[in-house]
């Protein structure tokens, strides 16, 4: 029975709602804004608020919620306000839009009222209804005009998600517009920087003779200092000689606000204010017992690197015979144009993680100016404990540091990608405590990574209050799963129970065995070949309605309806690369499967985190200047803790006649037909 009670549940999906529009206001690339508290706030704030700047969002939110059930208005509303931004803010976006219409907006005080009309805002535009959304920042601003003291985060607020709504109608001068007027309310640098670069990004979208018309106004008018900035710099795609125009359009605006470096990326005729590395060391076990799963890596990062339009050569030092396919892949594999920005260098890290310093300062006298790899945990360990990275490095694995202080022992330099088992139990703990269970079964197999699996998820759900009701381990070399099943469901007490009975009656007795009822759902951690097995079992000792969660690892990345017939009613979460079938979306991937047909079933989560290791190199800055912003990959949604650590939000499925089949994030109901 789902034991959590009405009120608390409720709390709980009051929570989830107003963090859809600091979520919305992030993926729009403008800082999460921190809502002003009551005067009456009392200390006990400290720790939710603490977790929030630890990047623990989920956790942050859940002790606000518990704060809400006993505070007194107006305490209590703002309570759960908070919980919901602090959800938003971890990316729980379903939840903000199946309970705002839990909240009596009319209920609210007046500033109040402004949030939620704000929220409101913010998750119509996660949901792509830009209409809706200015509707509730008209009714926002309406509100704005009562109050006798306008709070500035509720004004930057209002303007920064009418950008967004104007980017989504396709309006993008009117969103550059709206960005214009927010930047004088801005005090940090790095925000006033980002703004500008989404009004450099809007105003890129414009055709040079729609600029050219839109200047209306001469200077000192800032929006049309920007228009004439922006139509320069598509003159000077054709003219490189063009830079005395830039010379005249600054005398023209001597006090507009453009900072250098967007004038440099519009020199460069380019939107980006941060440059991609000119070169790039990969370094991976290519010749020890890991190195088939590290060749997919590898090919991975390189087909990412072949699609992108700058890209195109690759040096691979001491792999010129090799004999690899990839030694041989070519600029014409994907139609890739001469260009030699980036290059690629790549290293063998060898056997022995001890030596990666030696490796990593090679890549470094080489002339590397970022560092992908290594692979090995022992390796990545070595480099996090240096003080500082002489150049930047995106490590493969996750160091062994854990905790909430983890950042201040790690260079600042170095960020860190996996396809971390625990990440995905703690997902799946978080996922089953919002389908509202309470009650967890969990069976693993009995190796040190079923061990590690386990306490992960096991810690996640205790941390929410959930029980663990059982924990049984398997042989996963065996095939014969019955004994664990049989003391996971306690069917064994059930046939002692009914072997007591028949010896004191003395007779022969009907008898069916019982599992025991006090399992909400069993969580599950299992290879593709294993979970086959276990979920038939799990059938035949009588729990075929009980709800089964597991890892990724439970399906093996290719469909196949008869091998999964029996996996029906599990849910699982896993990367976008294998739940995305459909063909137009996944050209790359298509290619990728031509070319290495047996590889890419075989490590095709690996080719994946190759592709990831390319293509967010140049997203980490905004990642880093705004924790709350994700990158839509492929392995998932990427985001940066405050550790630097690259943190996947998974898809979820559900088995269908043996099919995969897309969930709704936070929902029984598929998305697909």
């Amino acid at each position: 029975m789902r034991n959590l009670t009405q009120s608390f549940r409720r709390q709980r999906q009051l929570s989830l709602l107003s963090l859809l529009s600091l979520l919305l206001v992030a993926c729009a690339g403008t800082p999460p804004v921190q809502q002003e508290q009551p005067d009456a706030m009392p200390l006990d704030t400290a720790v939710p608020e603490q977790m929030a700047t630890d990047g623990r969002f989920l956790d942050a939110a859940l002790a606000y919620s518990r704060l809400a059930a006993d505070a007194p208005s107006p305490q209590r509303e703002h309570y759960t306000l908070r919980t919901a931004e602090l959800l938003l803010l971890g990316n729980y976006v379903p939840q903000a839009h199946h309970m705002l219409d839990e909240i009596d907006a009319a209920t609210l005080s007046t500033d109040l009222q402004i949030r939620h009309a704000l929220l409101a805002a913010s998750i119509s535009l996660a949901r792509q209804l830009p209409d809706v959304a200015l509707n509730s920042l008209n009714q926002a601003e309406s509100l704005l005009t009562t109050m006798d003291e306008i709070h500035p985060q509720n004004t930057r607020r209002l303007h920064q998600l009418r950008a967004t709504a104007s980017a989504q109608l396709g309006n993008h001068l009117e969103s550059a517009r709206e960005r214009v007027r927010l930047e004088p309310l801005l005090d940090d640098p790095e925000a006033v920087l980002a703004n500008q670069e989404a009004i450099l990004n809007a105003l890129q979208n414009l055709s040079p003779a729609a600029l050219q018309a839109l200047q209306t106004a001469g200077p000192p008018d800032r929006l049309s200092g920007w228009l004439e900035l922006v139509l320069l710099g598509s003159k000077m795609a054709d003219n490189p000689q063009g830079g005395a125009d830039m010379v005249t359009w600054r005398e023209r605006y001597p006090a507009h606000p453009a900072h250098d470096d967007i004038i440099a990326a519009v020199l460069l005729a380019r939107p980006r204010v941060l440059p991609l590395p000119k070169k790039i060391a990969l370094i991976l076990p290519l010749n020890n017992r890991f190195a088939k799963a590290a060749s997919a890596v590898r090919d991975g990062f390189l087909a990412a690197y072949y699609t992108q339009p700058d890209n195109t050569i690759v040096h691979s030092p001491g792999l010129e015979n090799s004999g690899d396919p990839a030694d041989s892949f070519s600029m014409s594999t994907f139609d890739t144009p001469a260009s030699v920005v980036p290059s690629i260098a790549i290293y063998d890290a060898g056997d022995d993680p001890s030596f990666i310093d030696l490796i990593y300062e090679q890549a470094v006298d080489d002339g590397a100016e970022f560092v992908v790899g290594p692979l090995n945990k022992d390796a990545v360990n070595q480099l996090a404990s240096h003080d500082q990275l002489p150049v930047p490095v995106l490590a493969l694995n996750y160091s062994g540091q854990h905790g909430a202080n983890v950042a201040k022992g790690l260079p600042d330099n170095l960020f860190q990608l996996s396809l971390s088992p625990e990440q995905e139990a703690r997902q799946i703990a978080e996922r089953a405590w919002l389908d509202g269970y309470s009650r967890a079964a969990i069976i693993t197999p009995s190796s040190t990574w079923g061990t590690r699996v386990a306490k992960a998820f096991s810690e996640r759900w205790l941390q929410f209050g959930g029980h663990v009701v059982e924990k049984q381990t398997y042989d996963a070399k065996k095939s014969d799963y019955s004994l664990p099943i049989r003391r996971l469901l306690n069917v064994n007490e059930s046939e002692q129970r009914h072997k007591t009975l028949r010896r004191v009656l003395g007779k022969k007795t009907e008898f069916i065995p019982r599992r025991r009822q006090d399992i909400d759902f069993i969580f599950m951690a299992a290879g593709s070949r294993q979970a086959r097995l276990i979920r038939p079992q799990l059938r035949f000792h009588h729990a075929p309605k009980v709800p089964v969660y597991a890892t990724s690892h439970s399906y093996s990345g290719n469909i196949n309806a008869d091998m999964d017939r029996d996996m029906d009613g599990v849910t699982f979460a896993d990367m976008p690369w294998t739940l995305h079938t459909e063909p137009s979306t996944h050209a790359l991937k298509a290619d990728i499967e031509a070319i290495w047909p047996n590889a890419s079933k075989r490590y095709s989560r690996l080719f994946a985190l190759g592709v990831d290791a390319y293509r967010v190199i140049s997203e980490l800055n905004t990642l880093r200047r705004n924790r709350s912003a994700f990158y839509p990959g492929e392995t998932g949604d990427l985001y940066l803790d405050v550790a630097n650590r690259l943190q996947r939000r998974l898809l979820w499925a559900k088995f269908e006649r043996g099919i995969p089949q897309l969930l709704n994030e936070y929902s029984d109901t598929p998305t697909g037909p």
